[in-house]
């Protein structure tokens, strides 16, 4: 019947010539009574005409001032051609503006899936954007877990795998980690799928709040490798208010809702060093500065997708850096021991050989150990400072920050286990984590080790140079983790300088107030170095009983 009647409409719509512009109208009561004629009733002919009369005008073929006087007015013939098209297809039961697999999204190629795409936006986008009132209601509602992963002022991102095959673009679109909310993520879906897809599919859903976690866990595995309670905790950050765009991945593209909880992570000391060994073998996460926040993107032309966050800021970037900065890292690898002005020295050939206190007041610490325990304690500091191994003991990893992992290694974890519990007698703290993760927790630049495996050589065979090149080697170093790798710094310093520092090498007399002048000229060049403070050497010169000495180490 319905077939028939859109048949007959056909012989009755209004007509517009395909040259010369002429036209004429129909109006609607005529078109009804045509319906008429076919044995339906009026009320049925008229609810045929209004609704083949709304499709006609959301199609925009209409003239809109005809149809304020009841009437049907093309505005063009190729308008009168869409409506017929239309109309055609709904009267032949033949008829398919696509084939009957074309919406199949299971099993199909991406050029497939990119004309659905690429049909959807193109009606959503123009569904949008000629909205009468700027107020197009939305027709899918997304939900998304977001996660806020920060370390050392940086905020860690995952790449969307959808924009990177869309565009073949290298540097692609990236997000916070995380990703929307997946039905199954509730187990009360498989219970009651019609109640929940029909709440997930709007803009009133009472599971999404209690479901939303568990998304965050379930993304965080997949993008980052992250395990919930081992690995990481978290607490609510911000809901964004919600946020409109026609989008969506592959061909789920339409006019859509989009509703963010963005949650604040904190990693477990487990967490932070997997994930830290996880970034370095996955391009798909990479690190954003504030600035790159603000600026949107990174100096590698790295996509900043967050839209929906800078429109929760009223796109004021500035104001989002700040609440981003006021955030505490999401590990704190901060040391245990960091005063000012504080030095803690590893002496060698001794068993006490910890020398530590305020610069200038150091004593010798009262701390028997044994070599082997000094093997682990230079091990230790030795990558506290960052020195690098070029041999490593089997089943020990090197962490940042100074941590070592220790895997399936029993005698050196209870070693580890016993120089932590010798160490409560000092101030100084070996931090273990699980009895498999330890640290010496210093602060880095209070580490000296000692001048006897320094060397070091100045060239003063050119005596036409003002300035000339020193170097400064520290030796490897054997320590029960590995062998360290010796390094080498060179340094351009005034010929004066080298002198008089050969002078106090030599132990030659000085006059009166010169050992001090030559003190006070090193200490504000070569001892100010950041190569040379890195070293791990304390210093070149230093004072004994109002003495200033060079010290003992090899000097050439």
């Amino acid at each position: 019947m319905t077939a028939d009647l859109i048949k007959t409409l056909l012989d009755y719509i209004p007509r517009y010539a395909e040259e010369e512009g002429d036209f004429y109208s129909v109006a609607r009561e005529e078109l009804i009574n045509a319906l008429c004629s076919e044995k339906v009733n009026y009320d049925v002919a008229e609810n045929t005409v209004n609704l083949i009369e709304n499709l006609l005008d959301t199609l925009a073929v209409l003239n809109s001032d005809y149809l304020q006087k009841g009437e049907w007015c093309f505005i063009s013939f190729p308008a009168q051609l869409l409506a017929l098209s239309v109309l055609t297809a709904m009267n032949d039961k033949d008829s398919r503006f696509f084939a009957d697999n074309f919406w199949n999204t299971q099993g199909i190629s991406d050029d497939k899936k990119n004309k659905q795409r690429d049909l959807l936006s193109y009606i959503e986008t123009n569904r949008v954007e000629c909205h009468a009132t700027h107020n197009a209601p939305p027709i899918r509602y997304i939900y998304v877990a977001w996660s806020i992963i920060k370390l050392d002022d940086k905020i860690l991102f995952h790449q969307r795998e959808d924009t990177k095959k869309r565009h073949d673009d290298k540097s692609g679109d990236y997000v916070l980690v995380g990703g929307r909310l997946n039905q199954r993520d509730n187990p009360a879906f498989s219970s009651d799928k019609k109640r929940y897809l029909q709440q997930l599919q709007s803009n009133d859903a009472l599971l999404i709040e209690e479901t939303l976690p568990e998304t965050l866990k379930r993304e965080l595995y997949e993008e980052a490798g992250l395990i919930f309670d081992s690995h990481y905790r978290f607490k609510p950050w911000r809901n964004l208010k919600p946020y409109r765009q026609v989008q969506g991945s592959a061909p789920n593209h339409a006019y859509t809702e989009y509703y963010f909880s963005i949650f604040y992570i904190e990693l477990t000391l487990a967490g932070y060093l997997f994930l830290n060994e996880t970034i370095k073998s996955d391009e798909h996460l990479v690190w954003f500065s504030m600035t790159d926040i603000e600026n949107g993107k990174t100096a590698e032309d790295k996509i900043a997708y967050i839209n929906a966050l800078f429109n929760d800021f009223d796109n004021d970037r500035t104001a989002l850096k700040m609440e981003l900065m006021a955030l505490p890292n999401s590990f704190d690898s901060s040391y245990s021991f960091k005063p000012k002005k504080y030095g803690l020295s590893l002496l060698q050939n001794t068993n006490k050989p910890l020398y530590a206190g305020v610069l200038g007041k150091e004593k010798i610490l009262d701390l028997n150990l044994t070599k082997r325990q000094q093997a682990i304690l230079l091990g230790l500091a030795a990558h506290t400072r960052g020195f690098e191994f070029v041999t490593l003991a089997e089943n020990v990893i090197l962490h940042p920050h100074g941590w070592f992992e220790i895997q399936n290694n029993a005698t050196l974890q209870n070693e580890l286990i016993a120089l932590a519990d010798l160490f409560k007698k000092t101030d100084f703290k070996i931090e273990n984590q699980q009895d498999k993760f330890f640290r010496l927790s210093v602060e880095p630049s209070i580490l000296y080790f000692d001048g006897q495996l320094f060397t070091y050589r100045a060239d003063l065979n050119d005596s036409t140079k003002s300035k000339i090149s020193v170097t400064i080697t520290r030796a490897a170093m054997t320590t029960a983790f590995g062998l360290t790798v010796s390094k080498t710094e060179t340094f351009i310093i005034t010929r004066t300088l080298a002198r008089n520092l050969q002078k106090l090498a030599q132990q030659q007399k000085l006059a009166e107030g010169e050992a001090e002048r030559i003190e006070d000229h090193y200490k504000k060049t070569l001892h100010q170095d950041a190569r040379f403070l890195d070293l791990g050497l304390k210093g070149l010169l230093r004072r004994e009983v109002g003495e200033i000495k060079f010290v003992l180490f090899k000097a050439c």
